[in-house]
């Protein structure tokens, strides 16, 4: 057995982990993580976290999603974080209706070369979503077809 370790091999060892590390706590930085553990295993919620080769083809790296039927507090609370999340955003498409933000898109800044997103919607029927998505370089031409198909809206920056 060659236990033989060669340098590339030592900086491979620890690279990854903080190069996937940085990754990881991307979204974690953000308000809305908060909205995710807060609410994502609540009754009546649906959450949906995707990574690895169910988004191969997607051309993302990771997919969470939480979906709420109408409550004052929680849309508040959603609000509020994307308020506070949309400063970091160089690319943002709103729609605001009765002073509320009723469909959104965030582009923020890359990290690492990864791409990452923030949008948001109230459907008719009230009920929010809130999506947080980050892809390589292809993922931006995937994620700018689906808002225009579904969201639209006004850019602001």
């Amino acid at each position: 057995m060659n236990t033989k370790i060669t340098l590339p091999r030592l900086l491979i060892l620890f690279l990854l982990p903080a190069i996937f590390g940085t990754t990881l706590q991307a979204q974690e930085n953000l308000r809305i993580n908060r909205i995710f553990e807060k609410y994502g295993k609540q009754k009546g919620a649906t959450m949906v976290v995707l990574s690895g080769k169910a988004l191969y083809n997607c051309r993302l790296d990771k997919y969470r999603s939480v979906t709420v039927k109408y409550d004052r507090a929680i849309l508040n609370d959603m609000q509020q974080c994307l308020e506070a999340d949309k400063k970091q955003a160089h690319r943002i498409k709103e729609v605001i209706s009765n002073g509320l933000i009723t469909s959104g898109y965030y582009q923020l800044p890359e990290e690492n070369l990864i791409n990452r997103y923030i949008l948001f919607k109230i459907g008719d029927d009230g009920t929010a979503t809130l999506i947080y998505m980050e892809g390589g370089r292809g993922s931006e031409e995937l994620i700018n077809r689906m808002f225009i198909r579904y969201g639209g809206g006004r850019t602001t920056r």
